[in-house]
């Protein structure tokens, strides 16, 4: 299990926000009525207010349009730009909001829209560029219940489903039947054992996309997999030295370049996109990060869907100076060994209790006007060179996935 150290490792926040301390929880994660209500900075949306603001963007954008994943009473909304040139495209997939406090994860996908909608002048000529040869498949907010909790009830500490459970360790994809209700990374009763992750699953499939990304917060990182287990020790070098950890570019060795050069290439994008947007770790997620996780959507698609490349952002750390992106003074502190990256908010033990809605949701999410724009600009511009990135190492290297002018 992991635990939330917030209150010992929380050295900058964002701004200071008046929050109930108090957290109640009820059977299948159903939050009590809490005497005190924290308080959401009101930049933030509720679901209802994201996908209204998503319909509205529709209705004026030829190339986006809103549908629906439902069963029985789970209801998730999907955003789909796409040009209709006739042209072959990369399939690009993102997932925001599988995590319930991560509240700037949804936002960030609206923000995005916004700027696949060209309504940002300074990333139009981008974003057309890119919808010339990617469509965009984007679920703003995968954990609709979780969102609901955290916005309606004030409980910003809630990373789970309205069942409890975490919606990103129940992909059957190494999934561990680990802790309990109480947990926040209860992986559920069995693989695919919540409405949410069946519904994506289908449509994933479905789908067959080839980027899958998935955005979060709590630290900053550019994550590729995988989560679920490590290879440090048997190959230090990871990803570079290891092809193999990319079965479909290896299935198609015979008719394409190599894959390791992809993997070079793709990793050498993320090292260009990294100190400019994020001044970050990156690499597999198992390597980096200080513990492992099974069951991920990150590891699902790769793995079992076979996405030519497979990311996870985490995009805010409110124990930062720089809160988006790590400042100088950050990284400083990093190579003086003072504090370790990622281990204050996620570490092995036993769940932390009564942890004060202010430490969690600024650990999260940013509680500034200001910070918060700063954040939204920053990481849409990632999201746009990323996936432009891509498209040239693919056209560079015979486009499995694109049809090349």
């Amino acid at each position: 299990m992991m635990r939330l150290m917030l209150n010992l490792c929380l050295f900058a926040t964002a701004g200071a926000i008046r929050l109930s301390d108090e957290t109640v929880g009820g059977p299948l994660g159903v939050l009590a009525e809490k005497s005190s209500r924290a308080v959401v900075p009101e930049m933030y949306h509720t679901h209802d207010a994201i996908i209204a603001e998503l319909n509205e963007m529709a209705s004026s954008c030829p190339h986006m349009k809103m549908s629906q994943l439902k069963r029985g009473n789970m209801t998730i909304n999907i955003a789909h730009f796409k040009k209709d040139d006739g042209r072959k495209k990369m399939k690009v997939l993102v997932y925001f909001g599988e995590h319930a406090r991560e509240l700037v994860s949804p936002e960030s996908a609206l923000n995005l829209a916004g700027h696949l909608c060209y309504r940002y002048e300074n990333t139009k000529n981008k974003a057309e560029s890119l919808l010339n040869h990617a469509e965009i498949r984007m679920v703003p907010v995968v954990n609709p219940d979780g969102h609901n909790m955290v916005m309606k009830s004030g409980n910003l500490c809630h990373r789970t489903n309205g069942r409890g459970v975490d919606l990103n360790r129940n992909w059957d994809d190494h999934w561990e039947s680990t802790g309990s209700l109480n947990m926040q990374t209860f992986g559920g009763e069995k693989p695919f054992s919540e409405t949410e992750t069946q519904l994506l699953k289908e449509d994933a499939t479905e789908y067959k996309p080839n980027v899958f990304l998935t955005v979060h917060s709590g630290t900053l990182g550019l994550f590729t997999p995988w989560a679920y287990k490590s290879m440090k020790n048997k190959d230090p070098t990871s990803l570079i030295e290891n092809p193999n950890k990319y079965p479909s570019l290896i299935s198609m060795e015979n008719r394409y370049s190599g894959a390791e050069t992809r993997v070079k290439e793709m990793l050498g994008l993320l090292q260009d996109i990294n100190p400019k947007y994020c001044n970050c770790e990156a690499g597999a997620a198992g390597d980096v990060l200080p513990y492992l996780s099974p069951g991920t959507s990150l590891d699902f698609i790769f793995d079992k869907l076979q996405a030519d490349y497979a990311f996870a952002f985490e995009i805010w750390d409110g124990r930062s100076k720089g809160g988006y992106k790590y400042a100088s003074s950050d990284v400083s502190l990093l190579e003086r060994g003072t504090r370790k990256r990622h281990s204050c908010f996620l570490d092995d033990g036993e769940e932390v209790e009564d942890q004060s809605d202010e430490l969690c949701f600024a650990m999260f999410n940013p509680s500034t006007e200001t910070k918060y724009k700063m954040a939204m600009d920053n990481w849409s511009n990632a999201y746009l060179d990323l996936f432009s990135g891509l498209i040239d190492i693919e056209k560079k290297h015979g486009a499995i996935f694109l049809q090349v002018e």
